[in-house]
């Protein structure tokens, strides 16, 4: 199945963030991009949290369900609405490693059955599309509709003191937890460390030193006991590692069971949204899923599915 037919990038208009644009012409009835489906029962499954994660505005949605689909292809999920300028529709795909027949099951099988990948869409072009056009699809009358009204009684959030991690003053000594006391940094902020020892077998604090790789896994939250500045005027910090999650600070962890680095440089250490605490769960920002076509809801799905 080919996936290389779209590319991401700036969207024509700034205000839609990125989009999908294709990298060579596409003729009409062209399948610009498979679709596989994560399919999940209900919407509460993205409403754990309050408020819920901004998931839902990346899933198919029909009315009377509580099912969401989300299509996890390569650049689909950027794929902008534009009642007007849309040039791409959805249909279930005719390829092999779509289980169309899982379509017609009733729900106590299909539910037995279904795994991610297992259904897919193909996002189909309705018309003849150029290299480097972007692509746009109708996201429905009832998600304009409630954009639209989105738009008009949108407000600043009262007392949101959310704060974006890469604003951090890269150049400003940091705060150990004593000080945070008085001074803490913004409740969604947690610190995260890149450590060079994760498995530490011989000894639970370490002499800090640059690690061979440097990936997402190897940052742990960590929390700031002190500081000082080397031979050269640069801050450097003893941490304490939280292997299992972010968490408050508890200063009665004996010494002998903390997991310390010490002499660690600035750079080894960043700032991260919490755990369910990012932009994506501000209050009152837009969630609405995509409508899904009714011609395409299998007909079991639209009695009590």
């Amino acid at each position: 199945m080919c996936i290389d037919n779209l590319v991401v990038g700036p969207a024509v208009d700034p205000e839609m963030g990125r989009g999908a644009f294709a990298t060579r012409l596409l003729l009409a009835g062209t399948t610009v991009a498979p679709a596989p489906l994560q399919v999940f029962r209900n919407r509460s499954d993205f409403a754990k949290q309050t408020p819920e994660s901004l998931f839902v505005n990346y899933n198919f949605q029909f009315p009377g369900s509580d099912m969401m689909l989300f299509p996890y292809g390569p650049g689909v999920n950027l794929i902008n609405h534009d009642r007007e300028k849309a040039n791409v529709v959805i249909r279930w795909s005719t390829s092999e490693f779509h289980h169309a027949n899982w379509l017609t099951l009733p729900a106590n099988k299909f539910w037995k059955k279904i795994y991610p990948g297992a259904l897919i869409l193909d996002v189909v072009a309705t018309r003849d599309i150029r290299q480097g056009e972007e692509l746009f699809m109708d996201y429905g009358q009832d998600w304009e509709d409630a954009w639209n009204k989105h738009v008009r009684e949108w407000k600043p959030p009262v007392n949101d003191n959310y704060f974006y991690p890469a604003d951090v003053d890269e150049t400003a000594a940091l705060r150990t937890v004593v000080e945070q006391e008085n001074d803490p940094y913004p409740e969604n902020l947690a610190m995260i460390c890149n450590t060079p020892d994760w498995e530490r077998k011989k000894d639970n604090e370490i002499k800090w030193y640059q690690p061979n790789w440097e990936f997402p896994e190897g940052f742990v939250p960590c929390h700031i006991l002190a500081r000082k500045q080397d031979r050269h005027g640069d801050y450097v910090y003893k941490v304490m590692l939280e292997f299992d999650g972010p968490k408050q600070f508890n200063p009665l962890i004996k010494p002998k069971d903390r997991y310390l680095d010490y002499k660690v440089p600035r750079r080894a250490i960043r700032f991260v949204d919490k755990p369910y605490h990012s932009d994506q769960h501000i209050k009152d920002s837009f969630r609405h899923p995509i409508a899904f076509p009714d011609h395409l809801v299998p007909l079991q799905w639209k009695h009590g599915f």
